[in-house]
């Protein structure tokens, strides 16, 4: 789901800006003044801290110093002990260790175990070439110690005696600490009273003033923003008014503004589907008026016909067999044309007087099947299902009708195209709508003939009146729905017809 971060909220978000900036300003000028008052009015007892603040900074220092002098000292006495100058890592120190049969490293923690040894937590004898000989260590006290080490030379041999000293660990922070607090000191001594309103009366009006000027360029931008938009809607409309019906708004972003485009777009799509399902209607009621009075005006005359041709063939009594032969072929030919003229007034007869939708719940899969029942149609017929049944509101003749006609008309664009003719039917439904495809193996449909293919006498087939597709797509419309070929094709390589159908049943406004 999308953040939409609302008309509402922006606005609240903005006067709150420009509401709480100079209050923040103001607000700091005004602590900042106070706490500058304070200090100035004890300038005095400031001069007193920074004495004593400098005293404690230079007592650190000669602690500091009287401790590092203190560990060279301890590091020159013990490398001098006779105690450990024999643990000195030579030929003759190892002898005097086994003469005292002394281990080395045992002797060395004794020694750093002492009780004036305390502030040391390691003794180590290193080699001539820098490498271990022995150690005696023990951790440190406490978080708030680190470790210092001292070497001092141990011995003739070049080797050395490492010592590691627990020191403070805060000491260089408590120094740095009280070098902070002498210069912030020393800063608010150094503001000369009589200048400190004035500049920051001006620093104060600066500021307000600078705000005061974005908040109105900020109101000005924005309010700007919001009109065009609202602006571009009205020129849409008036666009969509004078006959544009192509014209949309397409406003961006996430908020009501946007939504409000949106759905105002996708309205003028469907006023555009509506729009063009009423003409078409409007053309196909026209072609029924048509329709219904041709099949009255030919069907009259056609018996006649029929029967003076056949009295005029059985009357003939002659002996010319030529002419015999003739009139027989056009007796036949004319009783040929007027079984086509039939068809054709059966047709018309069809189209003029299509029943009205009677609509009711029915299950999709037991139409589609009986399609099955049909022997040409159910060699040819594939169907896939989905997984959960549908149930759709449609008028179970007519529907089968247009699904039959979809069928036939994929047989035959099969055959036509070389194959054997196979028609796939699938469907699926979503939230609001039930679509049916009906896909063939013929040569597809050119996108250029997309819609004119639905129009009256409009055929692609080289057999055919051109009224089947049109009679399909007038009882799709009329069931609230649609008929369409896809953009497009199949993976069976031929067209794709889709019929689709709102599931609430039929829009009462067709």
């Amino acid at each position: 789901m999308k953040f939409r971060f609302s008309l509402r909220a922006r606005f609240l978000v903005l006067v709150i800006v420009i509401v709480t900036i100079p209050l923040g300003v103001a607000a700091y000028f005004i602590g900042d003044i106070g706490k500058v008052a304070t200090n100035l009015a004890s300038v005095e007892a400031q001069m007193s801290r920074i004495s004593v603040l400098e005293k404690s900074m230079r007592t650190y220092h000669q602690w500091i110093d009287t401790t590092k002098r203190l560990h060279s000292e301890v590091g020159v006495r013990l490398a001098h002990r006779p105690d450990v100058v024999v643990l000195e890592p030579t030929s003759a120190g190892a002898a005097v260790a086994d003469a005292f049969q002394l281990d080395v490293s045992s002797e060395l923690r004794r020694v750093l175990d002492e009780p004036q040894q305390s502030g040391l937590v390691g003794l180590v004898i290193l080699r001539a070439d820098g490498s271990l000989f022995t150690e005696a260590t023990r951790p440190l006290s406490g978080p708030q110690w680190r470790s210092k080490v001292v070497d001092e030379p141990f011995g003739e041999s070049g080797a050395a005696l490492r010592l590691t000293f627990q020191v403070s660990a805060t000491v260089n922070d408590d120094l740095e600490q009280i070098k902070r607090a002498i210069d912030s000191t020393k800063m608010i001594m150094s503001i000369n009273e009589s200048d400190l309103p004035g500049a920051y009366t001006q620093a104060f009006l600066v500021l307000m003033a600078f705000f005061t000027l974005a908040a109105l360029a900020i109101g000005l931008w924005y309010s700007t923003r919001v009109t065009n938009r609202i602006e571009s809607l009205v020129k849409t409309a008036r666009r969509v008014s004078e006959g544009h019906h192509e014209a949309r708004v397409e406003l961006r972003g996430r908020d009501e503004m946007a939504e409000l485009g949106t759905a105002f777009d996708t309205m003028l799509d469907d006023l555009d589907a509506t729009r063009l399902q009423v003409e078409y209607l409007q053309r196909m009621g026209v072609w029924q008026d048509v329709a219904r009075k041709l099949a009255h005006e030919i069907k009259n005359p056609l018996t006649p016909i029929q029967l003076a041709v056949q009295q005029c063939v059985a009357s003939y009594k002659g002996d010319d067999k030529r002419f015999e032969k003739q009139l027989a072929l056009t007796g036949e030919i004319v009783e040929e044309e007027i079984a086509a003229l039939r068809r054709l007034v059966d047709t018309f007869r069809t189209l003029g007087a299509l029943p009205k939708v009677e609509a009711a719940p029915l299950a999709l899969a037991d139409l589609i099947e009986d399609l099955k029942l049909d022997p040409t149609m159910a060699a040819r017929l594939s169907l896939s299902p989905p997984k959960e049944p549908v149930t759709v509101r449609a008028d179970k003749l007519l529907l089968k009708r247009v699904l039959a006609n979809l069928v036939e008309n994929g047989i035959h664009a099969g055959q036509e195209a070389g194959t054997a003719g196979d028609v796939l039917i699938s469907w699926s439904a979503n939230a609001e709508t039930v679509s049916i495809t009906v896909d063939d193996h013929g040569k597809g449909v050119e996108k250029s003939k997309h819609e004119k293919i639905f129009e009256p006498y409009v055929t692609t087939k080289s057999t055919g009146t051109g009224l089947g597709l049109a009679i399909a797509r007038k009882l799709a419309i009329e069931h609230g729905g649609e008929l369409r070929i896809a953009n497009e094709r199949p993976p069976t390589g031929g067209a794709r017809f889709v019929v689709s159908l709102p599931l609430r049943g039929v829009d009462p406004s067709l």
